[in-house]
């Protein structure tokens, strides 16, 4: 903890209030024990204040699946402008709002660049967080206008907002202080609770549940930002799951490995010689399933191999589908992918050591935002070796 949590006669109101309810702590750690290791990790990794680990208590009481009435979404709250701003992927298969590490990294870096628009206060960037910079601004401009204090405590702000930083600092003091205010602090494991399993084919949740012996409500609460139910046919996915689960998955999946939660960048490793480009020759399209269909009549229908169309999909050959379902068509030129993605303007970049999403952009002419769209896994996980796809407009990478 970092922030001054006396600060206001606000705070104390808000400690009495929770230390009202006997089961405060207890309900705050059972919620939070999945996805703590998670925050706090990012939190260790920038030296932020630990007190920002309770926001998601406050916005959601720590669930991914939230949804508020005026469309914010998931632990960390996110407006759909704000999680695209953010870099947050939100299409018709996944919202990334949802996914508990890629909205944790977007909220850290929101309100680290909040904390330096409002002069390095933490107190105003949770304020801003909550009610919007533009609001803050207009009551501090306010304020200074008759010559009054601008920060948080004095500021003629949103009533929600005014009760809203008191609630994070209160709760993080009864976290801090807990003796002192005469609660039970139950134990939180201070290890990774969540594995990550990132899959190169699409992954059905019921058909992981059911391969893995994981229960199906666990994986979707989890996997929220998954819509339907079932990580994108258009490229590379990854799942959540419980620790202890991961190699159980990955042994019923093909293609798929365990990769490490919130990691960001290797380690000092050996150097090694400049990346390759690897075009690849084709890519997948995306069919949708129609009553009466099977993969026999679809491969027949898409001409392509009844095998390969199975291991494309992780599925049996005889294994029934379902309207509305989604196949991947193994060798199918990027129809059904759209604009760029095409096979012809497709390779792969070999990550090596000091590299980073923006020095990758730059050096495709691609933004930071396309690379997150179009590795949404890889994009947090870049590992000495790993790869990362990018697509480049107009003709091909062959001059590169």
């Amino acid at each position: 903890m970092k922030l001054n949590l006396h600060a206001s006669g606000r705070i104390d109101e808000k400690v009495g209030t929770f230390r009202r309810d006997p089961q405060f702590m207890s309900k705050l750690s059972e919620r939070a024990k999945p996805y703590l290791h998670v925050v706090m990790a990012e939190i260790e990794r920038r030296g932020l204040p630990g007190e920002l680990a309770l926001l998601p208590h406050i916005e959601s009481r720590y669930n991914p699946a939230a949804t508020s009435p005026v469309a914010a979404a998931g632990m960390w709250q996110f407006m759909p402008y704000t999680g695209r701003e953010m870099g947050l992927r939100q299409d018709a298969w996944q919202d990334e709002r949802r996914d508990v590490m890629a909205s944790t990294r977007a909220a850290m870096d929101y309100l680290q660049q909040l904390q330096r628009r409002l002069g390095g206060s933490w107190e105003l960037a949770m304020a801003a967080y909550n009610c919007g910079p533009a609001r803050v601004e207009s009551a501090q401009a306010a304020n200074r206008a008759r010559g009054l204090p601008t920060d948080f405590w004095s500021l003629n702000l949103p009533a929600e907002t005014r009760n809203y930083v008191p609630q994070i600092l209160a709760a993080a003091r009864l976290v801090a202080e807990p003796t002192q205010n005469g609660v039970h602090l139950p134990p939180v494991p201070s290890t990774p609770q969540l594995e990550v399993v990132r899959t190169d084919r699409p992954v059905n949740l019921a058909r992981v549940a059911q391969a893995s012996g994981i229960g199906l409500a666990q994986l979707q609460t989890l996997n929220a930002g998954l819509k339907r139910g079932q990580t994108s046919p258009m490229g590379p996915g990854h799942l959540v799951v419980p620790v202890g689960t991961a190699t159980r998955v990955t042994a019923a999946l093909p293609q798929s490995r365990i990769v490490a939660p919130m990691r960001f960048t290797a380690a000092a490793e050996p150097a090694e010689p400049p990346p390759t480009v690897k075009p690849e020759t084709t890519i997948a399209t995306v069919y949708m399933v129609k009553g009466g269909d099977t993969l026999a009549s679809v491969a027949r229908a898409q001409k392509v191999d009844l095998n390969d169309l199975a291991a494309a999909n992780a599925m049996q050959l005889r294994e029934p589908l379902l309207p509305g379902q989604s196949l991947r068509i193994p060798g199918a030129a990027g129809a059904a992918v759209g604009g760029d993605m095409t096979a012809a303007n497709l390779v792969t970049h070999r990550v090596r050591r000091g590299d980073s999403l923006p020095a990758i952009a730059r050096r495709y002419h691609v933004s930071v935002d396309d690379l997150i769209r179009w590795n949404p896994v890889a994009a947090n996980d870049l590992h000495h070796g790993g790869t990362i796809r990018i697509y480049r407009r107009g003709p091909s990478f062959a001059s590169l």
